[in-house]
């Protein structure tokens, strides 16, 4: 009977000893890793040419939490067949002169909100004006960053409102208005309908001498008579782009405002627009135009 006592009294000093040293581990060492995922590197050959990108997806605003985990899925895996040097990372303090350099081009993904500070908003500034690569996805075009240059010079739109808010998500027709010199342009389909949380912005960017590359066809919509904030639905009528292109000094800006939803990123062809938006927004041996 001792000795049936004496082990269940080491099982459970063994036990919760062991659970104390996990909790204390995951509260003050595993949490401050937490923002930074570490990098995808496999099939690396030096022969081939690499793509390095770094996926942000800090939220400040608006948590698109299912998007975000299943983009990142997604991505790593184009990662691995497309020979891509990944990095995962929330961390804001990556946004300086140095670090930037280290990559092609940096991935918004439904990253909303004032995530960054003055310093390192100038940074990015620095970073895409100067040849960097940029790729926003969805909510990273929203209307919750206090960054006027960020929505007047990288992206030239502002998301205003939703179309309806009875039916916050619905099909809708996009056609298609890229050029040649958009990555795989012929490849994608003229016509594309599908379900989404679709944007509405305070102006067509293509006013400010965006590239369009799916424009959408407001005819498909169920349009509401009052958007969220209780205002009448201003329309943007024909000119409605959801996908474009932007030149920034040097850089090179791609949006998609698609992608609330995260089964939206288990659409082949999303996927393969979005991977087409990496290419472009990363090669430097072109210019933008």
């Amino acid at each position: 009977m001792k000795k049936i006592l004496t082990y269940l009294i080491l099982f459970l000093l063994g036990f919760f000893g062991y659970k104390g040293i996990s909790i204390i581990y995951n509260k003050f060492f595993k949490n401050r890793k937490s923002n930074i995922e570490g990098n995808i590197k496999l099939n690396l050959k030096k022969e081939d040419k690499v793509l390095s990108a770094l996926v942000y997806s800090a939220i400040g605003d608006f948590s698109h939490t299912d998007a975000i985990k299943a983009f990142k899925v997604e991505i790593r895996k184009l990662g691995v067949l497309n020979n891509w040097n990944l990095q995962f990372s929330n961390d804001p303090n990556l946004f300086n002169d140095k670090d930037l350099k280290n990559f092609d081009v940096i991935i918004w993904n439904n990253s909303t909100g004032n995530t960054l500070n003055k310093k390192q908003m100038n940074s990015f500034e620095n970073y895409i004006e100067n040849g960097g690569g940029y790729v926003g996805i969805h909510g990273a075009g929203d209307n919750s960053k206090d960054w006027k240059w960020y929505y007047n010079v990288l992206l030239k739109a502002k998301f205003t409102h939703h179309p309806n808010m009875k039916y916050q998500f619905q099909s809708g027709v996009l056609e298609k208005k890229c050029t040649s010199s958009f990555t795989n342009c012929q490849r994608l389909p003229a016509k594309w309908e599908r379900e989404e949380e679709w944007y509405f912005f305070d102006e067509s960017p293509q006013r400010n001498g965006s590239n369009i590359i799916y424009n959408l066809n407001e005819k498909s919509l169920l349009l509401g008579d009052i958007n969220e904030d209780g205002a009448p639905i201003s329309k943007m009528g024909k000119d409605h782009p959801i996908v474009w292109t932007n030149c920034v000094g040097k850089g090179k800006a791609f949006y998609s405002a698609m992608g609330h939803k995260g089964k939206y990123f288990l659409e082949p062809l999303h996927m393969d627009l979005i991977k087409s938006g990496i290419l472009w927004a990363s090669d430097k041996s072109t210019e933008c135009n």
